[in-house]
């Protein structure tokens, strides 16, 4: 439970994060990840990219969507930088994805398993 302005909520079944307090985390060349929540097969994340990171192509058996927090980002030959976002429906490939300078975004996404 949790208690506001005399209003008593029920957050069962909610995960709250505070993302300032939670590490980077690497999880491959040139990129990291802070893992925010997850709930119903869905996860929220942020994402570090370092300057010059490039990914291969993949394949998108779900919908992703993600927002760029700061820094550029070219992504399927869309030059990206703070406030902008994508949402890739499920089937789609991502071709290009990459960042001159660098880049930091949240995405929504299906976890694996």
């Amino acid at each position: 439970m949790s208690t506001t302005e005399n209003t008593t909520h029920d957050i069962t079944g909610w995960a709250f994060a505070d993302g300032d307090s939670i590490d980077w985390s690497p999880i491959g060349d040139g990129v990291d990840i802070k893992m925010l929540g997850g709930a119903d097969g869905r996860a929220i994340a942020m994402f570090r990219f370092a300057p010059g990171y490039s990914g291969a192509t993949h394949h998108h058996d779900e919908a992703e969507f993600s927002y760029v927090l700061d820094g550029d980002l070219v992504s399927n030959g869309v030059q990206m930088g703070p406030g902008h976002a994508y949402a890739a429906q499920a089937g789609t490939d991502h071709t290009e994805f990459r960042t001159v300078e660098g880049c930091t975004l949240v995405s929504v996404f299906k976890t694996r398993g």
